[in-house]
């Protein structure tokens, strides 16, 4: 196993870090070029284990992808896709398997849509049932409304859907996207739209390839109208909010000032609002032609509903353990449906640290007061990570396992941390060769071999039980059977 031990500079840092482009944005134009036809070039794009899913899924589709400096050429149609079987693997990445999953219902062929891993666990029947309102035929290949699901239709009918606001945007996002190759779509949204920036964001994404004609009605409905066509021939990706706010909070835990460049002071990503909750905190906060400066003061105890940003929450959860006080965090449900539990994920860890949490099925309070150094899992999730780094930019001894869960969306994020003035030290642990088979099949005889000819140490299972228990195994066997 591979891990990362973060050493504090010592004091506040005073220094710049460029942001890669943002991975919303970047799938979001991804799908929007082949919605677009002939060819479109994305600018300073996110080249990360999400965005390659989306690239991989269109070239699968017979869109021609090509990376040039920091562009990427997408050219194709969708009218030109042929009438085959696909099997589309959108790996870990949440954006991709619902993108996908919309397109699929506009495209001729059979399309089998899949993913890796806990992503298989992640719901998409809301977005499934939506599309069968408009006419899409599709089955679920294993358990129902969870990926795999198989798209056997290959058109969509014009009309109103009714989604639920309060599973993912992502789901909305998808439908809005292919509007304009549907026809006049309305969508209503029953119960609160949860993550609205994100909706935002794609509206603002339309307008720039051209969807003018579209209307967000206070996020309970939304319409876009027939007629219309993307057509823009070039998209520039600004800067990704989510990691920059890593060193936002950074910049307040250390009470550094952190400038971060390649940044749109008026985006409309949903972290923006992060920036509010360290200026509540007492940081300061300036904005420059394409740069966000924070100048750190320390973290305080508050109260915080992060509907609209939830990826921050475990970031603001590390923060609160050196927070003094008690801070709730209310607004996240959805994150019990990410790449890991989140929320679980965030108190089994912080308890490591020796800070105590309460949680609900839509918050989690933490009492902050003195951090202890830990080895922190996790738990294959970049944003757990990502976070969790942050509490070793001012304490000694914070180790990070598997700390390439970050190539999800931020794969230089050790090297711009090492550009501030923060050291990183690497440990490589090589994993355990483990033999198993019935009692006497010459397990133990073959391990001793194998551990002389590798150097490696040697255990016997029985032997340890053995020591443990103060017995032998017969007679372990014969007090509490096999």
């Amino acid at each position: 196993m591979k891990r990362i031990k973060i050493i504090p500079a010592g004091q506040p840092l005073k220094a710049s870090v460029a942001i890669p482009g943002s991975k919303s944005y970047t799938n979001r134009a991804l799908l929007i070029a082949a919605l677009t036809g002939g060819k479109v070039v994305i600018k300073n794009l996110l080249v990360s284990d999400d965005t390659h899913a989306m690239i991989a899924c269109l070239r699968s589709l017979g869109f021609h992808c090509s990376f040039t400096d920091d562009a990427l050429e997408v050219s194709g149609s969708v009218a030109q896709i042929e009438d085959r079987q696909y099997d589309l693997n959108a790996n870990l990445s949440g954006t991709t398997i619902r993108f996908l999953l919309a397109l699929a219902a506009i495209i001729p062929g059979t399309k089998v849509i899949r993913g890796r891993g806990r992503l298989n666990e992640r719901p998409i029947a809301h977005l499934v049932e939506s599309l069968r309102q408009l006419g899409a035929k599709i089955e679920y290949v294993d358990k129902k409304g969870y990926p795999p699901v198989r798209v056997l239709s290959s058109t969509l009918s014009p009309g109103t859907v009714a989604m639920h606001g309060t599973v993912s945007s992502q789901f909305l996002s998808a439908l809005l996207m292919v509007a304009p190759l549907v026809g006049k779509l309305t969508i209503e949204v029953n119960g609160e739209q949860i993550s609205r920036p994100y909706i935002d964001m794609t509206i603002e994404a339309m307008r720039q390839f051209g969807i003018k004609e579209i209307k967000n009605e206070k996020y309970k409905r939304y319409i876009v109208a027939a007629g219309q066509k993307y057509h823009a021939k070039s998209y520039t990706v600004e800067g990704d909010v989510s990691s920059a706010s890593y060193f936002f909070a950074i910049a307040a835990l250390t009470k550094s000032t952190l400038t971060l460049t390649n940044m749109n002071p008026k985006s409309q990503q949903a972290d923006m609002k992060f920036l509010k909750i360290l200026e509540d905190m007492g940081s300061t906060v300036s904005y420059g032609k394409d740069s966000i400066t924070v100048k750190g003061a320390g973290v305080k105890a508050m109260t915080v509903n992060m509907q609209d940003c939830p990826d921050q929450a475990q970031t603001l959860a590390v923060l609160a353990a050196f927070g003094g006080g008690t801070t709730k965090i209310t607004g996240i449900r959805s994150l019990r449906v990410k790449e890991t539990e989140r929320i679980v994920a965030v108190e089994r860890e912080l308890a490591k640290m020796g800070i105590r949490t309460e949680s609900t099925p839509d918050s989690l309070t933490i009492h902050g007061g003195s951090p202890k150094a830990a080895r922190i899992d996790t738990y294959g999730d970049h944003r757990m990570a990502m976070a969790f780094a942050v509490a070793g930019t001012v304490m000694e001894g914070i180790e990070i396992n598997d700390p390439d869960a970050v190539s999800k969306t931020f794969p230089r994020v050790w090297e711009a941390l090492e550009s501030i003035g923060i050291a990183l030290t690497y440990t490589y642990e090589e994993p355990s060769i483990v033999l198993i088979g019935m009692r006497g099949g010459g397990k133990s005889s073959v391990a001793k071999l194998l551990s002389k000819k590798l150097g490696r140490e040697f255990a016997d299972l029985d032997a340890m039980v053995e020591q443990r228990e103060g017995m032998s195994i017969p007679e372990i066997v014969e007090k509490f059977g096999w």
